[in-house]
């Protein structure tokens, strides 16, 4: 823990002195948001994060620190299975992308999880009392506590109420730029190594294989500042090192479509939408739904190296994803 904390305090004091060096200023891009599933039985999975750009010319070197948390409450029970999740999960992820060559970037993601007791609960469920929206089995009784259990056949598959963390599972990303048209083709394959602890879900224990394809378009729309991306993947996912595996799908398909509105030099507006097929062959929706999720949000550009992400995340498909999931990420950009 102490090694994690040194390493995130070493990232955000290079991040800062992107703002006092400068650079030459580089034209405004929408990035894509990196919208994860972070359902606490899915997230141990490694499907994955399409990117729409490379971060620049050969030789650039970029860093993120970004925080993503994610409060989730759904219960159902089925013939054969019942599942309840209940609880938090915050993840905070290193991130760092080199551009080898003027097409190729590598990409090396840590993350760090940690899953506890719903201190967003009473939050959403008094905004959820004041618009007159259902709680979804929200109570003021059940706020703040942390319950995820799975059974199958009347036995305990998962059971955990007691806050757990850890570092996950790190990924490696490869990404290949080429021309199309006058759009561009992102090619990456994304490498999800079994460094997480799956008693803890913190990852799978399991080694998955992610190949997809992006397309960005920064023309058709340009003279009303705004692109727009598209895409999707094929993932092949390791059994997890638990009963979870007997009902796992090993093949999952993903996809991602977004824009991004350029509003000046330093705001830049985006809507994002990802789905997945479903991660499970489970009668309950929270495992074996298809998911998809809406981001909102946008970049605040303080220079030409430094920029603050801000996105919400609801879930579009009912209990298949977290309830609501906030994101920030602070990025430096260094040629």
């Amino acid at each position: 823990m102490n090694n994690v904390k040194q390493v995130i305090h070493f990232i955000t004091i290079s991040l800062l002195a992107g703002v006092a060096h400068g650079s030459e200023s580089n034209p405004t891009k929408a990035h894509a948001f990196n919208t994860i599933n972070l359902n606490p039985i899915i997230q141990i999975f490694g499907l994955p994060s399409l990117s729409n750009q490379l971060v620049g010319k050969k030789g650039t070197v970029e860093l993120e620190l970004e925080q993503q948390v994610a409060n989730f409450h759904s219960q159902t029970i089925a013939q054969s299975e019942s599942i309840k999740l209940d609880g938090e999960t915050w993840r905070t992820s290193i991130n760092a992308s080199y551009v080898i060559t003027k097409r190729a970037q590598i990409t090396l993601s840590i993350p760090y999880l940690r899953h506890s007791a719903g201190y967003l609960d009473s939050l959403i469920y008094s905004w959820h009392d004041t618009l007159g929206l259902p709680q979804g089995g929200r109570t003021k009784e059940t706020n703040d506590e942390l319950d995820i259990h799975y059974l199958r056949n009347n036995e305990p598959i998962l059971s955990q109420q007691n806050t757990a963390s850890g570092i996950g599972d790190i990924r490696i990303k490869y990404s290949h730029s080429l021309p199309l048209d006058e759009q561009e083709l992102i090619l990456q394959s994304e490498l999800k190594l079994p460094t997480g602890n799956v008693d803890d879900l913190t990852g799978s224990e399991g080694t998955d294989l992610s190949l997809g394809l992006m397309i960005n378009n920064t023309q058709t729309l340009k003279n009303q500042n705004i692109s727009f991306w598209y895409g999707g993947a094929a993932s092949y996912l390791e059994d997890a090192k638990s009963s979870l595996s007997e009902n796992q799908n090993n093949t999952v398909f993903s996809g991602r479509t977004g824009l991004g509105w350029t509003i000046n030099e330093s705001i830049t507006l985006k809507a994002q939408l990802d789905a997945h097929s479903a991660m499970y062959d489970s009668e309950t929706p929270e495992l074996g739904d298809p998911a998809a999720m809406l981001s909102i949000g946008g970049d605040i550009h303080f220079s030409p190296r430094y920029r603050l992400e801000l996105s919400g995340v609801e879930d579009m498909m009912t209990d298949t994803s977290p309830d609501i999931t906030f994101t920030a990420k602070l990025t430096a950009h260094f040629e």
